[in-house]
């Protein structure tokens, strides 16, 4: 939310790649910032749906909210104006745990700031002043802080799925209490933000649920510029574009809107999320604070009640036909109380909340787009789920392209990146990569090393955005293939594959092999045939294109395997790694070690 406007008075799916006609369905948060609740509590609000007092949390997620957007202030105490204990660290933790017990999902806001930040104001922490005209020191604080949080969370269980690095981040961050934002030293800008990135990324290594990363920039229309020049200064490893989207200060209609989440999806291959946006309900005042909200987009007319509700409804369902990840309704709690704000007693939003001036809940107001279904409400894999082998193949043989490429969603470095397939001759392509269980993504071919290449896919199989093709995890060693620009699938074809090992010098009992073989051999203890004194031998048919783990025992007994060497326990830690090729292939390996003969 934006201070400076403030001062102006902020899968289970559709079956997979089937050409049944069936429509696109993928996760999409619905949510709500309700960082003021335990503020608004202490100050005697009572909270109450149907005249019956309610926990607010639960109030939200019985209405479908799926994740709870809460903001973090470095020192609040610290700040010149209104000293508060609100929204500091112990704050945050007693949200959060009321989120995660209402069975919500949590995004994590980082202000870095002891106040509001905003497009016109990021004043750097009190605690950090001192470091002002230091980049690098700076961003040794932001990572140490941000590092050290999300530590601390883990350790009570309540690590957030969303971490936002930065709050409307359009000006220059951790900056001198006043100072112009603008021009934006983005060289200095991407040095502080990278440094918040990876502290998210190394402070999940310890934790279950591994966060994903918001960028956040105020209206929209700022979208393009801004990340381009971020992008140009070094910044590329996060995962979502945020954006606010205010009617009051932000032109565009909702169609606009949805134009823009396409074009920032295609440009920069990021999610898009809404992850902040008001509206009022009524243009009456319940206190003496000012209201900041009071118009809505012009095809809504004034303030209303149905106004509100038929606006949320229609941008969320924009944002998800485009692709886009959530959307977060801006504190629909802050309701009015006898409590002091920087800038008056009461509440300066008390008209654009989802509760009426008796604090009771308007169930035909804005709450109902937290209620629609955008998609089957299933929600991206936040555990470390484990990762599954996945072969895409792809035939091209009509064409007779001699390369083929493919992009998608994929976790990690290669998501939306064109990689280039491994030519199985014959016309056929295939990509292997590892992909969480239960991921859902999109995908689809190229023919170039070029975004223009792109195939067309028909709109039977374009599961995703209605122009990719889609892909659901459900185990190991999965196939998903298709003819180019068709619905048609690609049959895999199958290598036959001999694990040769020595064990000269070796006391054994025999020789065995287990691991993701396929068949009646998966994770078995198949017995490997002598072809001379101390060396064994194992063949069987596994998909080409085919990555999968392995390893060798010495006797016919779980406990008699071989320690792998670190350098070639490529899987798990523990294990090693076959990659299957087309035709006839041999692997030949020494006991407990990574040489071959």
């Amino acid at each position: 939310m934006t201070k400076y406007s403030i001062g102006l008075i902020p899968i289970v799916l559709a079956s997979l790649l089937a050409c049944s006609g069936a429509t696109k369905s993928y996760a999409y948060y619905k949510g709500v910032d309700l960082s003021y609740i335990n503020e608004m509590e202490d100050c005697g609000a009572t909270y109450y749906e149907n005249g019956i007092a309610k926990d607010p949390f639960q109030i939200f997620a019985d209405h479908g909210a799926n994740i709870v957007r809460v903001r973090l202030w470095h020192d609040p105490t610290a700040r010149h104006t209104l000293p508060s204990q609100y929204s500091g660290y112990a704050d945050v933790v007693k949200s959060i745990q009321r989120a995660k017990n209402a069975g919500m999902r949590v995004m994590l806001d980082f202000h870095y700031s002891d106040n509001w930040t905003d497009p016109a104001d990021q004043a750097i922490p009190h605690a950090w002043a001192h470091l002002l005209g230091n980049t690098s020191a700076l961003a040794t604080e932001v990572y140490n802080y941000t590092y050290q949080t999300l530590n601390d969370l883990n350790q009570l269980g309540l690590m957030p799925e969303l971490v936002q690095v930065g709050n409307e981040t359009n000006g220059n961050i951790l900056s001198a209490e006043g100072a112009d934002l603008y021009p934006v030293d983005f060289a200095r800008q991407a040095t502080l933000l990278n440094a918040g990135l990876q502290a998210v990324q190394d402070a999940a290594t310890s934790s279950s649920i591994k966060p994903k990363t918001i960028l956040h920039v105020a209206d929209p229309n700022n979208g393009d510029w801004w990340y381009s020049s971020i992008r140009d200064a070094g910044i590329q490893d996060y995962d979502i574009i945020g954006l606010s989207f205010y009617p009051e200060w932000h032109p565009g209609s909702v169609n606009d809107i949805g134009n823009i989440i396409t074009s920032l999806k295609d440009k920069f291959a990021k999610e898009v999320m809404i992850v902040e946006v008001g509206s009022p309900w009524t243009s009456a005042n319940n206190d003496s604070a000012a209201n900041m909200m009071t118009v809505l987009p012009s095809a809504y007319g004034q303030p209303s009640i149905d106004a509100q509700r038929s606006f949320l409804v229609d941008l969320a369902s924009e944002v998800y036909s485009r692709g886009g990840y959530g959307t977060v309704y801006w504190e629909p709690a802050w309701v009015s109380t006898g409590c002091q704000t920087q800038w008056g007693t009461g509440s300066h939003w008390d008209n654009a909340t989802f509760f009426d001036f008796n604090n009771n809940l308007i169930e035909n107001g804005g709450v109902k787009f937290l209620e629609q279904n955008y998609g089957n409400q299933t929600l991206p894999p936040a555990n470390n789920t484990s990762s599954q082998t996945t072969t895409f193949w792809l035939d091209m043989s009509a064409t007779a392209a001699t390369s083929a490429y493919i992009t998608g969603s994929f976790s990690g470095d290669a998501g939306w990146q064109i990689i280039e397939m491994q030519n199985q001759g014959n016309g056929i392509f295939s990509y292997t990569t590892q992909i969480p269980q239960d991921e859902v993504g999109a995908y689809y071919f190229l023919q170039d090393n070029d975004w223009s290449s792109r195939e067309t896919v028909p709109s039977e199989c374009a599961l995703q955005w209605g122009s990719d093709r889609q892909y659901q995890i459900t185990g190991s060693n999965q196939h998903l293939g298709h003819v180019w620009q068709s619905c048609q699938h690609v049959a895999n074809p199958q290598g036959n594959v001999t694990f040769r090992l020595d064990l000269t010098g070796v006391p054994h009992t025999g020789a065995y092999i287990t691991g993701e073989l396929g068949g009646n051999a998966q994770w078995q203890l198949n017995q490997m045939a002598v072809e001379a004194t101390g060396i064994y031998r194992f063949t069987t048919s596994i998909d080409a294109g085919s990555q999968g783990a392995f390893y060798f025992l010495n006797s016919e007994d779980w406990q008699s395997r071989e320690t792998v060497p670190a350098e070639c326990a490529l899987v798990w830690d523990v294990d090693r790694q076959f990659t299957i090729a087309s035709g006839y292939q041999t692997i030949s390996l020494k006991w407990a070690s990574c040489d071959s003969f």
